[in-house]
């Protein structure tokens, strides 16, 4: 089984590469970089480039969110839309090693795309002579552990739907979405209004609130993180947390992607 899912891996990292992913994000990388970072060449003011670094590696980070959802949405549907799942599992290859085999490209793929930024943003810190702080780790594992469990998610939209609903459906339909709608029903409450209709209407916002998928689980805990980029002792705990959390979330987008996947009748 070992050889299967190394063959199937390789393949799911060839598909990347012949795909041109990677190459666009090198692209995107290369043009934030390049736009954020003249400012500080024509400053020579310390404030000014902490916060340019900082601005630069929080968007670069939630474009790693992004490219990690669209791996695993095109590795998946990419077979399931030109029907070759068939031959894939007549080698014989089950749906359960295919599937972790995508994850765990999924995975790699992404892990090698925030090690390029954390490499760029650490040689960024030490040309303008910033200090390289140990919140660029705690970023790039919090970034890298949320981005899996928003990759496995988009993984299990993508053999349920076509990739085009998926990732309008993942865009539009977000925990963020249903946050701030329970908090404008939870306002209209404290105000006065406090019918049935309503209380429904914001427990219910409040439940797909937490079913949905979340990028950053504790963003409340870790927010003086990413303004101060510095590290208090007792938030490393977070990320372990963190990757608690994307590995559920991910175990379960595995199990009910396979469900879905053995379900499929041209496979």
């Amino acid at each position: 089984m070992l050889g299967l899912v190394q063959a199937n891996f390789a393949a799911d990292l060839a598909y990347y590469r012949r795909s041109r992913l990677l190459l666009a994000f090198l692209l995107v990388f290369l043009l934030l970089v390049g736009l954020y970072s003249l400012p500080p060449l024509f400053s020579d003011s310390s404030v000014q480039d902490f916060n340019a670094l900082r601005e630069i590696y929080e968007v670069l980070n939630g474009f790693i969110f992004f490219f990690a959802g669209g791996l695993g949405l095109f590795v998946i549907s990419s077979h399931l839309r030109n029907r070759s799942l068939k031959m894939v599992f007549t080698k014989p290859c089950s749906p359960a090693v295919w599937l972790g085999s995508a994850f765990l490209a999924a995975f790699a793929a992404t892990l090698l795309m925030e090690c390029i930024v954390l490499a760029s943003v650490a040689t960024l810190s030490i040309g303008w002579h910033l200090p390289v702080r140990a919140a660029l780790v705690f970023e790039a594992l919090d970034t890298l552990v949320g981005a899996m469990g928003i990759a496995a998610y988009l993984i299990l939209l993508a053999t349920v739907m076509h990739p085009a609903i998926a990732a309008t459906f993942a865009l539009i339909f977000n925990a963020e979405l249903f946050y701030s709608a329970d908090t404008w029903a939870q306002a209209v409450i404290r105000s006065g209004d406090t019918g049935m209709f309503l209380r429904g209407l914001e427990r219910l916002f409040h439940v797909l609130y937490l079913l949905l998928p979340m990028a950053h689980v504790f963003g409340t805990q870790t927010e003086g993180v990413y303004t101060s980029m510095r590290v208090l002792h007792g938030e490393w705990k977070y990320i372990v947390y963190s990757f608690g959390y994307s590995m559920t979330l991910s175990a379960f987008c595995y199990f009910l992607a396979l469900f879905a996947l053995q379900r499929k009748r041209h496979i």
